[in-house]
Parts: C-alpha cells; structure tokens; sequence
C-alpha cells in the first residue's frame, strides 16, 4: 500500500503534468481525425464494387445468324400481382388480423 503512495506522491512538476496532459490529448486527437478519415471513405467502397462487378461483366458479341428461337416453356405464375406466394401471404395475414376478416385487397403492387 506504501507503494501507492510513494507513485503518488513522486516528484512531478505541474509542467511535466501539463505536458504529459498535451500529449495525451494530441494522440487522441489525432486517432479521432485518422478514424473519420476512414469512414469518410467508406462511400466509396460501394461505387468500387459496382465498377468491378461492370467490368467484370461479360462483352456480348452478336450473332452472324441467329438461329431461329424455341418456344419456351411457360412460368409457372408467381401469384398475385407477380409477387411471391409466402410474401402475399404474409400481406393478406397483416390486412385481416389489423382490418378484420371482412377486408378486401383488390391488387397488390410493390413500391420503388
């Protein structure tokens, strides 16, 4: 416990203390500027990755002659409006439990 004390207690002057408070503050200073320099960078991460997947994306050459193209199999329908069966589902399920039972959805259309 004298050993605490003894720390405590040392010889530091109130400019050592001073300056050792600067240079405290200046390291933290500086991490906080490196650290909002790299976030501020992370808006282009996203626009790197489009230009890679563009160029990365295969050169289509056209056909001296084109064959003359099978009939295709129909779709199977995706439901509603094109939509998924489970998320129509799930809409349908959301409108009756807040509306009642008697509630009627006529169409249903995703947004952009």
């Amino acid at each position: 416990m004298s050993y605490l004390f003894a720390i405590a207690a040392s010889d530091i002057g109130m400019g050592e203390a001073f300056g050792n408070m600067i240079v405290g503050f200046g390291v933290v200073f500086l991490v906080l500027l490196f650290l909002s320099g790299v976030i501020s960078l992370f808006k282009y991460i996203g626009k790197l990755d489009k230009s890679s997947q563009k160029a990365k994306a295969p050169v289509k050459t056209p056909a001296k002659a084109a064959a003359p193209a099978k009939a295709a199999a129909p779709a199977a329908p995706k439901g509603v409006g094109g939509e998924d069966g489970a998320v129509v589902a799930a809409i349908l399920a959301a409108v009756a439990q807040q509306c009642g039972p008697n509630a009627k959805v006529t169409s249903i259309t995703k947004c952009k």
